[in-house]
């Protein structure tokens, strides 16, 4: 009768050490599942409240005009992008024109400021690493259709605010982390890893003024390593010149 019992018991054990396990395998299963739903919410709620995707979608061009100032000197820079096509930086200081451009195809940069005497043609890994930059709606929107993957990181404090950190591995396989803010979904940094002289350095970019660009929200003041970029003006659809495409001086 007491090996019986004992017997019994271990059998109760073993059943209850098995149901352990499934439970903790099946909270680990939606844990992680609860896990890809809260990247996916919380960056729809960054998508909606930045004016949604219908009206992201709608802009094939923009061109920002802005000014930043770098050891006392006044800076004037435009940008034009065409969606998927284009990423160009217009840079005049010291009486001087500068230049910036990638395309679906090629990149070329031109700066006198740094005693460039024309222009030069950038490496294909580093064209191929910029082409996300062509992507107007940014890595976040339709990220798995892109080929992205998004990674929830918990949250993070960006000078006093406890900010969602979520990592993006793009497509071409290069990391990306945006910070956004609970209260309003707006991103209000982003780190990412850059080529500068030669060597990978991490940027740090803050964001933040958004305005009412044709139904969908943008940052006014992006603040830089090297200077806060101030946008005066924000153009979106417009007759993009065919000479923005060139690297011609």
């Amino acid at each position: 009768m007491e090996l019986y019992y004992i017997y019994n018991l271990k059998k109760i054990i073993k059943m209850k050490n098995l149901l352990v396990f499934g439970l903790l395998i099946i909270a680990l299963v939606f844990a992680q599942f609860a896990q890809a739903q809260t990247v996916d919410e919380v960056i729809n709620k960054h998508i909606t409240a930045i004016g949604g995707k219908e009206n992201l979608n709608k802009i094939q061009n923009m061109i920002s005009e802005g000014s930043l100032n770098i050891q006392g000197a006044d800076i004037s820079v435009t940008l034009t992008q065409v969606n998927n096509k284009l990423a160009r930086q217009d840079i005049n200081a010291m009486g001087m024109h500068g230049f910036d451009m990638l395309t679906d195809k090629e990149g070329w940069t031109y700066m006198p400021f740094n005693g460039m005497q024309k222009p030069e043609p950038k490496t294909a890994d580093e064209v191929k690493e910029g082409l996300s930059d062509l992507d107007i709606s940014g890595p976040l929107v339709d990220y798995a259709a892109k080929g992205h993957k998004a990674e929830l990181l918990g949250k993070e404090d960006v000078d006093g605010t406890e900010c969602y950190k979520i990592k993006i591995t793009l497509a071409n396989g290069k990391d990306e982390t945006y910070f956004i803010d609970p209260a309003s979904s707006m991103i209000i940094r982003s780190k990412k890893m850059q080529k500068a002289n030669g060597q990978e350095q991490e940027i740090q970019t803050d964001f933040s003024d958004y305005k009412d660009v044709e139904g969908v929200k943008m940052a006014h003041s992006i603040a830089l390593p090297f200077g806060t970029l101030l946008i005066s003006s924000i153009k979106v659809n417009q007759t993009i010149p065919e000479s923005s495409y060139k690297h011609d001086m």
